[in-house]
């Protein structure tokens, strides 16, 4: 009995280490709206980053126009002066 009880520790505690820890989803996934102050700048190396890291993106493209859908990817749209009109993230 000694054993048996002994193993499911060990297979349970096994089982936890490979589980992956999971955060909120909400703050795993890009938000624009955290970044939306930057609507109206001039779009810089450093304003695409901050904007970036302010929506919680891992990725950024500006102008183009995916197809797929990436939920941590921000879209940065800018008029032909760069300055930033619309902030999404997809």
């Amino acid at each position: 009995m000694r054993n048996l009880a002994i193993t499911v520790l060990v297979a349970n505690c096994f089982a936890v280490n490979l589980t992956p820890a999971r955060a909120d989803e909400s703050s795993q996934q890009c938000n624009a709206n955290r970044a939306r102050h930057f609507i109206g700048a001039y779009l810089t190396q450093s304003v695409k980053t901050q904007a970036r890291i302010a929506a919680g993106a891992v990725r950024v493209v500006v102008n183009p126009v995916p197809q797929d859908f990436e939920p941590n990817r921000l879209r940065i749209t800018t008029d032909l002066n760069l300055v930033i009109t619309r902030l999404e993230c997809y």
